[in-house]
């Protein structure tokens, strides 16, 4: 069936309205898109020969491994804003796909959204990370674990602070519900953008002072220069 839906209704991008084989985004667009190459397996950030960078040597991240789609730039940035502000959710669906591609999800048990303050999904009407990370079990058929972390502190936007700033922001802002991780030893977390890490730094140091999680990843669908 799935196979005659696509025959009768074949996809078209999103974005150019041409067709677009098995994904909804065209993939002539999407192999414009550069992605992180040389960089550190644990930060993601620029590393010759991908070695673990200086800084991840020196202060050793809370999280273990980080995984990324793409750059954030051009058309992919253009997803990422319709899904979160203009209420296109059927992009999840798109750049969940999109993340699975990119990402090895062999070490994973489960995959665990960045949360959104109460007062912020209320406004939103959802939270971004969540039905991107939603997809993503569905797909990889694993268990998102959906009641692991509450937001506690509604925290003002980080879009225009630096990394040091971004973390005292952050401190506090996160409640482990211990219980929600007692099944699993390795886990994901999953958000849209990643811009310094410090949002998933605080999330997997949480994380792993209050449960006996061994690993944990972070996965973004994209991540700023």
């Amino acid at each position: 069936m799935h196979w005659l839906e696509r025959w009768l209704l074949p996809s078209k991008c999103v974005l150019t309205g041409e067709g677009s084989g098995l994904l909804d985004i065209s993939e002539y667009l999407v192999d414009t898109w550069s992605k992180p190459e040389e960089v550190c397996p644990q930060c993601c950030e620029p590393s010759p020969s991908s070695q673990v960078c200086g800084a991840c040597l020196t202060q050793t991240p809370s999280f273990d491994r980080t995984q990324v789609g793409f750059y954030f730039e051009e058309e992919l940035a253009g997803l990422v804003h319709g899904l979160k502000y203009q209420n296109r959710l059927a992009y999840s669906r798109i750049l969940a796909e999109l993340l699975v591609k990119s990402v090895d999800a062999e070490a994973v048990d489960a995959v665990v959204a960045v949360p959104l303050h109460l007062n912020r999904r209320r406004s939103r009407g959802y939270n971004q990370a969540e039905l991107i990370a939603q997809e993503m079990a569905r797909i990889l058929q694993i268990p998102l674990i959906r009641d692991g972390i509450e937001r506690v502190v509604d925290t003002p936007s980080q879009t225009h602070l630096d990394a040091d700033e971004r973390r005292r922001n952050l401190k506090g802002a996160f409640k482990v519900v211990p219980e929600a991780f007692s099944a699993v030893n390795r886990i994901a977390l999953v958000d849209d953008v990643i811009t310094t890490g410090a949002t998933m730094q605080q999330l997997a140091s949480e994380i792993k002072s209050r449960t006996d999680i061994e690993w944990i990843e972070a996965w973004a669908v994209a991540k700023t220069k």
